[in-house]
Formats: C-alpha cells, sequence, structure tokens
C-alpha cells in the first residue's frame, strides 16, 4: 500500500545539519495496525506527517500504491490527502469557528458526502462519544479532553482507508483512552489501515506491528 524508502529529513543551521529522521526504510500494508514508539524528538510525528502528506519537505521516496508521491504535483497530492487519509493530532487542530458538530461535518465536505448521510454519520458519532449535548459548543468551552474526542470524531467521519494518530489518548482519562483504543480495533477490523505514534505500551497491544525508533531512525520493527 505504501513504501517508504530512505526518507530523510533535516534542519540545516550555518554551521550544521541536524537530521530529524535518517535512512527510514518502511512497508505500510492494507490492514495494518501499525504503533510507532521511542522517547520525544525521535522523529515519530515528523514520520506521521511525511506518511499523511502534510509534510513535503524531505529527501528519500513515497510511493502509494505504486504511485510515485514524491513526484505528485500539489494538487495530487492534496486530493490523495483528502480522500485516503484522517488524522488525529496530538494539539486537537481543530476549527475555533466552527462548533463541534461543524468540525465533525468537515471531512464530510470534502467529500461531497449528501446532507442526509452526512447528518447520519455525525448523530452516530456524536452518541458513541457522549457528546450530543456539546453539538454546538465551540472548542474554546470544552476541555482538553474533549476537544481530543472532537478531533477523534472529525478524523473517522469519513471513513478514511488510513489512520494516522499522534499521542490520540495524551489528554484522556483511561477510561475514555480504553475506549478509544476499542474504537481503533473496530475499525481496523473492518479493513482500515492505522498508524499511530504513542508513549503508551498498552496501547501498542491492539495492534500487528511495533516499530522502535531512537534518534531518527527504526531500529526494531515487531511482529505482534
Amino acid at each position: 500500500m505504501i513504501t517508504l524508502k530512505n526518507i530523510e529529513k533535516s534542519i540545516s543551521s550555518k554551521y550544521q545539519r541536524s537530521f530529524i529522521l535518517k535512512g527510514v526504510d518502511m512497508e505500510i500494508h492494507e490492514g495494518d495496525f501499525i504503533t510507532l514508539m521511542g522517547p520525544s524528538g525521535v522523529g515519530k510525528s515528523t514520520l506521521l506527517n511525511i506518511i499523511g502528506l502534510l509534510d513535503q519537505d524531505y529527501e528519500g521516496e513515497y510511493f502509494f500504491e505504486e504511485k510515485a508521491v514524491h513526484d505528485m504535483k500539489e494538487k495530487n497530492r492534496s486530493k490523495l490527502h483528502k480522500s485516503e487519509f484522517g488524522y488525529i493530532f496530538q494539539a486537537y487542530h481543530l476549527i475555533d469557528e466552527l462548533t463541534v458538530y461543524e468540525n465533525i461535518e468537515t471531512p464530510l465536505l470534502y467529500r461531497n458526502t449528501n446532507s442526509s448521510e452526512r447528518k447520519s454519520i455525525i448523530a452516530e458519532l456524536l452518541d458513541r462519544f457522549n457528546m450530543v449535548a456539546k453539538k454546538d459548543l465551540f472548542p474554546e468551552q470544552l476541555s482538553g479532553g474533549q476537544q481530543q474526542l472532537v478531533g477523534i470524531a472529525r478524523a473517522i467521519a469519513g471513513r478514511p482507508r488510513i489512520l494516522l494518530a499522534d499521542e490520540p489518548t495524551g489528554n484522556l482519562h483511561s477510561v475514555q483512552a480504553k475506549e478509544i483504543m476499542e474504537v481503533f480495533k473496530e475499525l481496523n477490523e473492518s479493513g482500515t489501515t492505522i498508524i499511530q505514534a504513542t508513549h503508551a505500551r498498552e496501547n501498542a497491544n491492539y495492534g500487528n506491528r511495533l516499530i522502535e525508533m531512537s534518534d531518527g531512525k527504526i531500529f526494531q520493527n515487531i511482529q505482534l
């Protein structure tokens, strides 16, 4: 599905070049549930951003279903990102001017989902995450945990083929975190490919592969 070859990302200053990612090779198969683990600063979030087509400033080759993403025009890359990927950000990235309902609706509008189907999908997600009473509130009126739940609902609303999650349970209490991981497990079992970056070892137990990173490199790829 996705092949990364010798992916490198660096920051250059006047005197040196510092690598964030160095020589990363990776194969992602449809239906995988991959966990990226490692200390803060090893490149997990950067790698997720490259996989999710949010960061094009890298060296190396990226193939999506044998199409060379690294050679794609911006328009085609953007179309691929909107049609195939869902993204859960560590910092929420909700749209402040939109209500909870409207934030969740955003990816469905990108996909030109018709009105009745949009309403049905959003109603189901609001109910699933116990957010029905919050649907008309704005992000600033929510707690951090509630904002994270809205971000997760938004990411899965469009039923993406690939779900990328950066510390998806980092702002949730243990009961909520377990519920979210169970949702991920259901999505994965129904065919969604998931790649999560996390510090929580218990989250890795829901997946089928554990990739450990250190100093911008993959040093262990374990089948679970």
